[in-house]
């Protein structure tokens, strides 16, 4: 017979997945620390504060790494996914609050709302805990994915052509200067805001919201490796990012007729991203947001070439090569959109 003290020592390790949602509590403060210590600028604190920022998301993928190692059904475990999942967008999910409070005329309230709604997030997760035997599994719903992996890439490879590749090719050319971006960009709206594509385009993108949260949670519980972790985990990030995306561009702009421009996005000329107390969590939104939008594409095609029996290896080193040039690629966006010109 198992003593207390033995199927405690086993309880132990799965509370120590709770600490990422736990350090997302203090995620407005990192970020309020960030923007006083640019301000100030001291250089050494900024980087303490940044780190602290960006050890929410990474914490939480250490955490999903750890649980994806092998397959599961135990509840608790499935349980604590979900939870790092959701701490894994943090960047977006604060920003698309800090949206709604705004357009909801709350003022001041971000941080106090955030923590709250994360108490609740923690409280429930904490219920199913300690309300779950050890071991207890859970029946994991086993929905047929296959046509809805096929449709989501589908949709990813017609956003990809019609508007991804040249958006994220015109903000890389922020870093030329806002006015370079600008000129640019008027001549590319041409193309994905003619009016029979951009309908059927944001059609498309609340396609992939839902399709997205279907797929992540399809492989709960599945045995995943790194890259297998980071595709699920960079689809929670961005299902959050472009519901952030489409708010901000169609509710809070366009609504009250704001140009959506390289100099709206950045802050331009009130000072840039680090300048703006609020804005200065749109950093780490766009800075990961762009790097896991590339880093998703590469995970999805070593799926695609997997299905179609290339070896693991070679899918691997595929997929690796396009996330570091995506890494560049995500480099030099956010170095212009924070102030650096070439």
């Amino acid at each position: 017979m198992q003593t207390p003290m033995a199927a405690q020592s086993r309880t132990v390790p799965l509370f120590a997945h709770f600490f990422p949602a736990l350090l997302a509590l203090g995620y407005p403060w990192y970020l309020a620390s960030l923007h006083d210590s640019a301000a100030d600028h001291h250089a050494l604190q900024a980087l303490k504060a940044l780190a602290l920022t960006l050890a929410v998301p990474a914490s939480a993928f250490a955490s999903l790494y750890a649980l994806g190692r092998r397959s599961t059904s135990d509840a608790r475990k499935v349980a604590l996914q979900w939870l790092n999942h959701l701490t894994f967008a943090s960047p977006p999910l604060f920003v698309i609050l800090g949206v709604f409070l705004y357009l909801m005329k709350i003022n001041g309230a971000d941080a106090k709302v955030w923590v709250g709604l994360w108490l609740i997030v923690l409280c429930g997760t904490l219920l199913v805990l300690i309300s779950r035997a050890a071991g207890a599994s859970i029946a994991l719903p086993q929905p047929r994915t296959a046509p809805i992996r096929v449709m989501h890439g589908a949709a990813s490879l017609a956003i990809l052509l019609v508007f991804l590749l040249i958006h994220l090719g015109n903000h890389a050319l922020g870093v030329l200067g806002a006015d370079t971006h600008r000129e640019v960009m008027l001549k590319l709206r041409h193309i994905y805001r003619a009016g029979w594509i951009e309908p059927p385009l944001i059609a498309l993108f609340f396609f992939q919201i839902v399709s997205g949260i279907i797929l992540v949670a399809s492989k709960l519980g599945t045995k995943r490796d790194l890259l297998g972790v980071l595709q699920t985990a960079s689809g929670a990030y961005l299902v959050v990012f472009i519901a952030s995306h489409l708010n901000a561009v169609f509710v809070l702009a366009r609504y009250f007729g704001t140009d959506t421009d390289y100099a709206w996005a950045t802050d331009l000329p009130a000072g840039g991203l680090l300048a703006g107390a609020w804005d200065v969590r749109l950093i780490p939104h766009y800075g990961l947001g762009v790097w896991l939008v590339l880093a998703h594409i590469a995970c999805g095609l070593r799926t695609v070439m997997l299905a179609h029996h290339v070896p693991q290896p070679r899918a691997n080193a595929i997929c690796w090569i396009a996330i570091a040039l995506g890494t560049l690629w995500s480099a030099v966006i956010i170095v212009g959109m924070l102030g650096v010109r070439g």
